[in-house]
This record gives structure tokens, sequence and C-alpha cells, in this order.
């Protein structure tokens, strides 16, 4: 019997699809790509964290976070507001199915997404070709919202002190070696899930390598 009682996934890359990165939603929006625009160095990378935590945790609008970002990649506001319109790119095959195969096997589940207001309202809105149905989800974290974000210990304290649950019995899915490292740090079962495969087979697996479904 699996002592797994709540899986927990990142959204971007396990369950929805996202662009590549900002050059990857300049092709998809039509936005030339500034000449001689390359790596961001590391002052102004330090810049576009910054300005990305602001936003994730809630302390900013879009709009203010255009501002920001856009002297760092050479754009204008109004190209990064474009280009966070069509970041998303619809959800993978059979994450539905996914989430109902867990709700049937009687086991929790939750979302635990850095992530913002405009691509929030994108996932939850039944007309939008993001949908991902997270009203089915037991519980449901997103960084803005709760104004902490991933991989700072904050906002998985905050998990398990709302679900009540014992860290051991979390199963946590991201894309993201940090955030998977700072979950085993606290004891939960971590999975790091790959670009270069199909995520929700992956997560399947994992699954049922410990016992949580078939």
């Amino acid at each position: 019997m699996s002592d797994v009682r709540l899986v927990v996934f990142d959204l971007g890359r396990v369950l929805v699809r996202i662009c590549d990165g900002w050059r990857h939603a300049c092709e998809i929006a039509g936005v030339a790509v500034p000449a001689g625009t390359g790596d961001f160095d590391e002052s102004t990378q330090r810049r576009v964290d910054e300005i990305v935590g602001q936003l994730d945790s809630g302390r900013c609008d879009l709009e203010t976070f255009a501002r920001e970002y856009a002297p760092c990649c050479g754009l204008q506001p109004a190209d990064v507001i474009r280009l966070q319109q069509v970041y998303l790119r619809g959800t993978y095959p059979g994450a539905a199915e996914l989430l109902d195969d867990l709700i049937a096997a009687g086991v929790q589940t939750a979302c635990l997404s850095n992530t913002h207001d405009v691509h929030w309202r994108m996932i939850t809105d039944p007309a939008n070709p993001n949908y991902l149905p997270l009203d089915r989800m037991t519980h449901r974290f997103a960084s803005h919202l709760v104004g902490m974000r991933k991989p700072f210990d904050e906002i998985y304290e905050h998990v398990e002190r709302t679900t009540k649950l014992p860290p051991g019995t979390i199963c946590f899915f991201d894309d993201l070696e940090a955030n998977v490292a700072a979950a085993r740090r606290r004891g939960w079962q971590g999975h790091v899930i790959r670009v270069d495969a199909d995520p929700i087979a992956q997560v399947r697996d994992h699954l049922r390598a410990a016992g949580v479904m078939r």
C-alpha cells in the first residue's frame, strides 16, 4: 500500500505547456527579438529574477512588471505584455484524465506553481484554450495568491500547514531541480520532470512505482 496521501504538481512544463523562454515567446507572438540581444549578464539576470519574483509573489501587476522587464531585454512594455499573453501553450494531453484517475484512487491532489494573475485566469477559465480543471484538485497553491514562491521553504511549509499532512506523505512533481531539491529537504517525495519527454507519462510512471496507481 502506498504511503502517498497528496500528489502536488507544478503547472508549467508538468501539466501545462509553456514557451521555452522569452525569445520563443517572441516567435509565437510575432515580436522581433532586438538585434545583438544575447543571454543576460550577471547583473541583468539578478534584476530579471527580482522583477519576476515581484510578479509571481503578487507584489506588482503585469503592467508594472512589463515596464521594469522591458529594458532588460530591449523590448517595449507592450511587447512584454504580449509575450505573457502567449506564454501558455495549452495543457498536455492526458492532464485532466490524470487528475480524474488520482481522484478515483482516493488520493488528494494540489498544484504548487510560481505564477501570476494573468496566467492563473487563463488556466482557470473554461473558455480559454489553456483551461485546466483545477477545481477538481483538493488544494490550489499559486504563488501570487499566497505571497510566497518556490524554492523558498516558507511555501512548502505553507502546504504542509494547510493540508495537515506529514511531509513524507507528499509526492511532488516539478521541472526545476531547485524546486524539487527544496521539497526533498523537507522530506517530501520529489521528482524532476524532464522537458525532453512526455511529462504526463513520467508522472504516471513515478506514481505506479510508488503504488499510487496501476
